[in-house]
C-alpha cells in the first residue's frame, strides 16, 4: 500500500486493501514521524501545527499520549462508544413525529422551556408559523436521510401539506408576521394581519427542492418555480446586475415593506436558490442567486447591515450567517472562489466573537450572551463548505462544535433529569408527571442559550439558559446532518484535490464508500474499511 502525505493536511492512500488504520490526535495535528520513513525527528516536531478556530493563544501544548507503534486490525479491536450521528438523529426524529399537534394543524411549538412545568404555553404559538414549522420542513427529509426509517410517514405527510399551505397561487408565501414580533408571545393573529413572508417562503423553496429530489414530484418542482419567480418579483436590481430585498430578510404587504427589526437583514435565499437550481436545472434560479449573492457582498441593500472588508458587520449573528452560508454555498457550486472568500473573511471575524470551542454570542455589537444553536449550525455549514474549497482546517472546528455542543445539548430525559426536574417544581402544585410527559415529546431537539462551558450560561448572567428555542431545536439537526455528510464522501476533482474518497472528520459511519470507525474519545485510532476500490484521503485533524 502506498503511503504519502498529500498537499492540504491530508493522508492520501490506494485503497485496495480491505480497511486502513490512522492513529490520531485529536488536539494536535498531524504527527507523523511513525508513517514518514524519511521524516528525521526534527521535522517531525515541526510538523505540530496549531490548533485550528480556537481564540487566544495557547502554550505548553505536549502529546497527552504517545502514537502507538503497533495497532491491531479493526476484527481485533474494541471501539469506545463514540458519538452516534445516527442515533441523534434517530432522538431528532421522535421530536419531528411528537411535538406536531394534529388538533391545531400539526402546528409545533417554539417556546419550549424544559425547566418549566407546564414547559409549553397552551393553544398556539405565535411565534410558530413559517418559523420554527419552516425549519423543521428541512429536517423530516435530512433525518430520514441518515436513519432510513419509516416511522411517522402520515405526521410527515401532514407537516408538508401544512407548509404547502401558506403558498399562495401566485407563488407568494403568506403567513401572519409572528415570528417577526417574537418578544410578543401573547399576540393572537387573524388572516387580516397576514403578510408576505420572505423567510418563510426561502424555506420553503428549499423544502420543495429537496422534495423534488428525493420523491421526483412534479407538483413540487412546480411549487418551488412559482415560489422562486415570487421572490424574485419583490426583488430590487440595479444596472450591475445585483440584487436585493428592500425590507431584507422582513415581510411585505400592499406593495410595501413592514417595517420591523429585521429589515436590515439580508434575506437568507441563496442557499435555497441553489438547491432549487441543483434539483431542477433551472438557469434563472441560479441568476438569482448570483444577483443576490453580489447584493450582498456589495452591501446593495438601502439601510441594511454592511460588511466591513475584514469580514465584520452590525447584524444578528444566525441570520447574518444564515445569509452568507448560501454565499459560500454557491460559491462551491459554481466554483467561484470570490464567493467563498468572501464568506471565509465573515466566518473568521466571527471566530474572534466567540472561544472558538462552540460559544458565539447572537449580537456581538449588543453584547448579546445568548449562545444560539442556530449560529452555530451556521458556523458549522459555513466551515464544511470552507473545508471543501480546500481549507482543510476548517474540518477541525465542525468536529469540536458538534462534539462540545451539539451532541451534549440534545435534550434527552435521563434519570438525572428527572429528579432534578422534580426537585425544581415540587412546590409549583403543577402535575409533573403530566409536564414530564410532555417533555418526552421534546426529546431529540437541541437546546439553545448554552453558556461558555456549562449548560445554563451561569457565567454571563443565566442569558437565555438552557432553552429549547423553536429555532435551534431544528438547526441543531441540521447541523447533525451537515456533520454526518461530511465525514466521508466520493468527490470529483475539486478544491480539496484529486477525484476520490475522503474521510474528513472522525466520526462512525457507515457509507456506499467506506465504513468509518472512531476510536475517540478513548484513543487518536480512526479505521476507514473500504468498500471500493479506490484513492481515499484521510483528514489528519
Amino acid at each position: 500500500m502506498k503511503k504519502n502525505v498529500s498537499r492540504r493536511d491530508f493522508l492520501r492512500t490506494s485503497a485496495l486493501v480491505p480497511s486502513l488504520v490512522l492513529p490520531v490526535s485529536t488536539h494536535l495535528k498531524p504527527i507523523l514521524a511513525w508513517l514518514l520513513q524519511t521524516q528525521s525527528k526534527a521535522q517531525s516536531a515541526d510538523q505540530v501545527a496549531r490548533i485550528g478556530g480556537l481564540t487566544g493563544s495557547m502554550s505548553d501544548l505536549r502529546t497527552a499520549v504517545p502514537t502507538p507503534t503497533n495497532i491491531p486490525p479493526l476484527a481485533q479491536s474494541k471501539p469506545p462508544a463514540d458519538i452516534d450521528l445516527n442515533r441523534m438523529a434517530a432522538w431528532a426524529m421522535n421530536y419531528l413525529i411528537r411535538t406536531p399537534r394534529k388538533d391545531l394543524g400539526y402546528e409545533p411549538v417554539f417556546q419550549c422551556h424544559p425547566y418549566a412545568c407546564p414547559p409549553i404555553p397552551a393553544g398556539q404559538d405565535p411565534v410558530v408559523a413559517c418559523d420554527t414549522d419552516a425549519r423543521m420542513d428541512w429536517e423530516w427529509y435530512y433525518m430520514r436521510e441518515i436513519t432510513g426509517t419509516t416511522a411517522g410517514k402520515e405526521v410527515e405527510t401532514a407537516f408538508h401539506k401544512r407548509m404547502r399551505e401558506y403558498i399562495a397561487p401566485d407563488g407568494k408565501v403568506w403567513s401572519h408576521p409572528g415570528s417577526f414580533n417574537e418578544a410578543n408571545i401573547s399576540a393572537r393573529y387573524t388572516k387580516a394581519d397576514f403578510v408576505v413572508h420572505i423567510w418563510g417562503a426561502t424555506k420553503i423553496l428549499n423544502s420543495l427542492a429537496e422534495d423534488y429530489v428525493r420523491t421526483g414530484n412534479p407538483g413540487s418542482k412546480l411549487l418551488a418555480r412559482k415560489v422562486m419567480l415570487a421572490l424574485r418579483s419583490l426583488a430590487t436590481a440595479d444596472r450591475q446586475g445585483r440584487a436585493w430585498f428592500a425590507g431584507g430578510m422582513g415581510a411585505w404587504k400592499d406593495g410595501k415593506w413592514i417595517d420591523n427589526g429585521w429589515n436590515a437583514q439580508p434575506a437568507p435565499i441563496v442557499k435555497p436558490l441553489v438547491r432549487y437550481w441543483q434539483a431542477t436545472g433551472d438557469e434563472e434560479g441560479l441568476a438569482f442567486a448570483r444577483a443576490y449573492a453580489e447584493g450582498i457582498i456589495h452591501n446593495c441593500q438601502p439601510g441594511g447591515i454592511r460588511f466591513q472588508p475584514d469580514g465584520s458587520f452590525n447584524g444578528h449573528s444566525h441570520a447574518t450567517l444564515h445569509a452568507v452560508w448560501g454565499v459560500a454555498e454557491l460559491g462551491i457550486a459554481i466554483s467561484e472562489p470570490r464567493y467563498v472568500t468572501f464568506a471565509k473573511r465573515v466566518w473568521d471575524w466571527m471566530l474572534t466573537q466567540g472561544t472558538g470551542t462552540g460559544w458565539f454570542p447572537a449580537a456581538p455589537q449588543w453584547a448579546d450572551n445568548c449562545n444560539e444553536t442556530c449560529c452555530l449550525s451556521d458556523m458549522i455549514s459555513l466551515a464544511t463548505l470552507l473545508a471543501r474549497s480546500g481549507r482543510t482546517e476548517y474540518f477541525d472546528p465542525v468536529e469540536r462544535y458538534l462534539r462540545n455542543y451539539i451532541s451534549n445539548l440534545q435534550f434527552i430525559i435521563t434519570p438525572e433529569f428527572v429528579e432534578y426536574y422534580t426537585d425544581r417544581n415540587k412546590v409549583k402544585g403543577e402535575d409533573l408527571e403530566e409536564c414530564l410527559g410532555i417533555l418526552r415529546r421534546f426529546q431529540g431537539g437541541v437546546i439553545g442559550g448554552s453558556g461558555l462551558n456549562d449548560y445554563h450560561n451561569e457565567l454571563l448572567g443565566g442569558v437565555s439558559g438552557f432553552e429549547m428555542f423553536g429555532c435551534c431545536a431544528p438547526e441543531g439537526m441540521r447541523a447533525i446532518y451537515t456533520t454526518w455528510t461530511n465525514v466521508i464522501g466520493k468527490y470529483p476533482l475539486s478544491g480539496l484535490g484529486p477525484a476520490g474518497v475522503y474521510v474528513n472528520l472522525s466520526f462512525n459511519r457507515e457509507s456506499p464508500w467506506g465504513q468509518v470507525v472512531s476510536f475517540f474519545p478513548e484513543k487518536g485510532r480512526l479505521t476507514v474499511k473500504a468498500n471500493l476500490a479506490d484513492t481515499f484521503f484521510l483528514h489528519l485533524s
